[in-house]
């Protein structure tokens, strides 16, 4: 189940429902809700993908049933990762008509999170000469770490 973090599904102009869309961690499937029938009932093969997938991670799609598109991917998304999901122009629904012209719903999987630490998160027993242990769920670019790690220290008003 994935974490939203900012906007859940949303309707493109189409009246195409997409989730999830913005930053989200720990995402495994994308769905597309059509709002006519795009393929026949109990038949959930399309001769082609209604998107234009452009995202660094494997995955396949398939049709759950005659409006519902979804794109699995193989495991959770890592950090870092941005995907766009285009919808193609010559897509039409089963009775033939246009969707909307090529909407875009994009979706990333954020910065890197803290998993755990030592010592933990609220720990009042902390050494003046502490060393901290992180465990991060992505990689991070160490020239970064400065400008955006630190902690707040009880009856200091600023960041340490």
């Amino acid at each position: 189940m994935p974490i939203l973090i900012e906007s859940p599904s949303t309707a493109a102009p189409g009246g195409i429902q997409f989730a999830p869309q913005g930053s989200v961690k720990r995402v495994r499937q994308v769905t597309a809700r059509f709002p006519r029938p795009m393929v026949a009932l109990g038949d959930p093969r399309s001769p082609v993908d209604p998107f234009t997938i452009e995202c660094g991670a494997a995955g396949t799609s398939r049709w759950v049933d005659s409006r519902t598109w979804s794109y699995d991917f193989t495991k959770d998304l890592p950090a870092g990762l941005r995907c766009r999901f285009i919808l193609r122009a010559d897509v039409h629904a089963l009775d033939g008509s246009a969707c909307a012209a090529g909407p875009v719903f994009e979706l990333d999987t954020g910065g890197p999170s803290i998993r755990e630490s030592v010592p933990y998160e609220s720990s009042r027993y902390v050494e003046e000469d502490q060393a901290f242990v992180l465990a991060l769920d992505a990689e991070v670019d160490e020239a970064s770490i400065p400008a955006h790690v630190g902690f707040e220290v009880a009856g200091v008003p600023e960041r340490v």
